[in-house]
């Protein structure tokens, strides 16, 4: 059957009135069709068949993958999956345990109840319990049969409710912004030192600095993710954050002649002169965790040792040269650990200034000692944001080296402060008095 034709009756065009002679409600009468063919994008052409509702004549090869093709696909979701999702849906999934909650699929009334332990604790702050309910929805819908996912509009509401309570007793943990200032004195920190350790304390911290990055991408790069040349060097960034399509970023990082001792180049280069003479390979990590001597340590232990698809822990020969490059990396911890050592180290070598004097020559993270213990690696990425910012670097430059989506929040929050004080009346009388 095609759409002219139809089935055999008589069609009259009339309109229903009740016995007061008003209208009554239009009634969808049947087609007399078979309409299990059509969905909501079904777009009827006259003279075109009509769409068939029978399902094509499947077999079992349609459905079934090859063991090789399940790896990749296994390998795919993890590397797709950030390393704290793991933790976030283990803990909905003890807290289910613990109450005799089915957690996949979870049902809408459970994700309400977990939101609702997570913000009654008092452990969780409101964007804490936004990005763990988001991992269990994300969770339901990889791995529940169908793609079903619980509902989310009542956990919205909540969470929004409980960020307006919640942000009139506390702000946000966010760490201090290490401008300049600040960096000078944790890099003199290093240089007085002169550890091997310290050299690559150093890179860390210019090359974090300049190119606005996460911890988790210095800690993933790799030598030969580099390319130094005299007057700068090339980088490339693997596993970014935005982009899910596994593209990688390349950048380039130019030498500050302006300011040598703050050159990530300098710095660079450096470190990776001493890891050439401590035979550190190539094809893995760029800064790696050194023993008391300053020599490679070796980082195979029990709990990092890698395992084979069955769980079972492969033995030393077993290991692929790329089991040797992830176990070469840092943690994403290890550097903060790095970068938090060196800011509480610079803020005692300014004991000897009162916080208004460190504020006159420019300090921000190093301002006082409470201030700096709140010091993380992610204010080597707020510094220089902030940097480029006010040195008039529009924001999709800026977004685009750090690696933010398109009007992203997290980086609004660092421009915040920089729209404040340059729209302030006040601010605004003093300039134009000065102009004048």
């Amino acid at each position: 059957m095609t759409l002219n034709q139809s089935p055999a009756a008589e069609v009259i065009d009339a309109e229903l009135l009740d016995e007061d002679q008003q209208a009554l409600p239009a009634v969808r009468e049947p087609l007399g069709l078979d309409l299990s063919g059509f969905h909501r994008d079904t777009v009827l052409v006259a003279g075109q068949p009509l769409p068939q509702p029978l399902a094509p004549d499947y077999s079992l090869a349609d459905f079934v993958i090859s063991p090789e093709t399940e790896e990749l696909l296994k390998a795919a979701r993890r590397h797709n999956t950030a390393r704290n999702k793991d933790n976030q849906v283990s803990l909905f999934q003890r807290w289910c345990a613990q109450r005799n909650r089915v957690a996949l699929p979870c049902t809408t009334a459970t994700l309400i109840e977990y939101v609702g332990w997570m913000i009654r604790s008092g452990t969780y702050d409101p964007n804490t319990v936004q990005v763990y309910s988001s991992a269990v929805v994300t969770w339901q819908e990889r791995e529940t049969p169908g793609h079903t996912r619980p509902g989310t509009l009542q956990i919205r509401e909540m969470i929004s409710a409980f960020r307006t309570n919640w942000s009139k007793t506390n702000t946000e943990k966010q760490s201090p912004a290490v401008r300049e200032a600040d960096l000078e004195v944790m890099l003199a920190v290093c240089d007085e030192r002169g550890r091997p350790a310290d050299l690559r304390d150093a890179a860390i911290l210019t090359l974090g600095f300049h190119l606005l990055t996460r911890r988790i991408e210095l800690a993933q790069l790799l030598v030969i993710h580099l390319v130094l040349e005299r007057d700068g060097m090339h980088v490339r960034l693997v596993d970014r954050k935005t982009r899910k399509d596994g593209s990688v970023y390349e950048g380039w990082v130019p030498a500050r002649d302006d300011a040598p001792h703050l050159c990530p180049v300098r710095r660079m280069r450096t470190w990776l002169e001493y890891g050439r003479r401590i035979h550190q390979p190539a094809d893995q990590a760029a800064f790696r965790a050194l023993d008391k001597a300053g020599r490679l340590a070796v980082r195979l232990t029990p709990q990092t040792r890698p395992k084979h698809p069955n769980g079972t822990e492969k033995k030393d020969e077993e290991l692929t040269p790329e089991d040797w490059t992830k176990l070469s990396m840092l943690s994403g911890e290890a550097i903060n650990g790095y970068v938090k050592a060196k800011a509480k180290a610079a803020e005692r070598k300014l004991a000897h200034l009162s916080e208004v004097e460190r504020a006159d020559l420019g300090y921000n993270a190093l301002l006082n000692a409470p201030t700096a213990a709140k010091v993380t690696a992610h204010g080597l990425r707020a510094g220089g944001a902030t940097e480029l910012k006010e040195g008039g670097v529009p924001e999709d430059q800026i977004s685009e080296l750090g690696d933010w989506a398109k009007g992203s929040k997290a980086m609004q929050r660092y421009f915040r402060k920089i729209h404040q004080k340059a729209n302030n009346p006040w601010a605004v009388t003093r300039q134009l008095r000065g102009e004048h």
